[in-house]
């Protein structure tokens, strides 16, 4: 009998320090799990329509799908041949007015001496100054819309607005050019964020301006930091590509996770998992890998 109570006493302290052991395991995992926040979204990138300002046949597009532009590469030309013909016109037009205010200006100088010498009468003198007042009006005129057709010739190129990638060529040369059909898709490459949803339990343990790394799995064990540069003011429903049907029911915030070092490995949709530390961590970089210096606050 009293082997089977020694036998009894084992176990029960046995158990005792299998529970003991657990709940300590338990309450070290909590503290891990409250050392930093894990969210899962996608990297977002702003698309710009590039477009021509002026109708006409593409000439040139320099440019193709894939291909890294910097704000003001030129990108692609109508023909200018009639906006060139429209600008010489109205340099001739010009020099006519010109030469036509210079003999205003003459013959007022001249009736004017003649009309005080009571030569010539007031008339005369009103006739030569409504002259030089319409002479210097089609002056006016004829710049005016000198500078509208140089703008339009100007405007048969179209620049890079933003720094980015060409991520679709729309038209060809060849094709018809309107003001309302864009030529290219550029995907902006600055600024760069990960776009993700925190529920409200957690909310408060983030606010902006917060360290955070991004990781893709299309390159297992390297990290990009960032910063929280945003966070929403109201609360949605969870969408439907980002959670289960559960989880889409609750309501979250959106943030926005902007990357101190923009890279175009991390492209437009990308699945990634944002890791924010909520305890003092490892200061991020302080160069990033080209030599930049990292940014902490969102342009563009």
């Amino acid at each position: 009998m009293l082997p089977k109570k020694r036998i009894f006493l084992v176990i029960l302290i046995l158990s005792a320090i299998l529970v003991t052991v657990f709940h300590k395991k338990l309450f070290s995992s909590g503290d891990q799990g409250k050392s930093s926040l894990t969210l899962y979204g996608n990297i977002d990138l702003r698309e710009v329509q590039l477009a021509f300002h002026d109708t006409g046949r593409i000439e040139k597009l320099l440019y193709l799908e894939g291909s890294s532009v910097k704000k003001g590469d030129l990108m692609a030309t109508l023909d200018p041949i009639r906006y060139q013909d429209m600008v010489d016109a109205d340099k001739a037009t010009l020099d006519r007015a010109r030469i036509q205010l210079t003999d205003a200006q003459r013959t007022y100088v001249r009736v004017k001496r003649l009309a005080h010498a009571k030569f010539n009468s007031e008339q005369k003198l009103d006739d030569a100054t409504a002259a030089l007042d319409a002479a210097k009006a089609s002056i006016r005129q004829s710049e005016a819309q000198l500078a509208l057709d140089q703008r339009q010739l100007v405007d048969t190129k179209v620049y890079a607005p933003v720094d980015g990638i060409v991520q679709n060529r729309i038209l060809e040369p060849g094709d018809m050019a309107f003001p309302a059909s864009p030529v290219y898709t550029i995907a902006r490459s600055h600024p760069l964020w990960a776009r993700v949803y925190v529920e409200e339990p957690e909310l408060g343990k983030v606010h902006e301006g917060m360290i955070a790394t991004v990781t893709s799995d299309s390159y297992p064990g390297r990290k990009y930091y960032g910063y929280i540069g945003y966070i929403s003011p109201t609360s949605e429903f969870t969408p439907k590509e980002v959670q289960t049907l559960h989880q889409r029911t609750i309501l979250v915030y959106r943030m926005r996770v902007y990357l101190s070092c923009p890279t175009t490995e991390l492209r437009l949709g990308m699945p990634v998992t944002v890791t924010i530390p909520l305890v003092s961590d490892q200061p991020p970089p302080s160069t990033c890998p080209d030599g930049r210096k990292p940014e902490f606050s969102p342009r563009g």
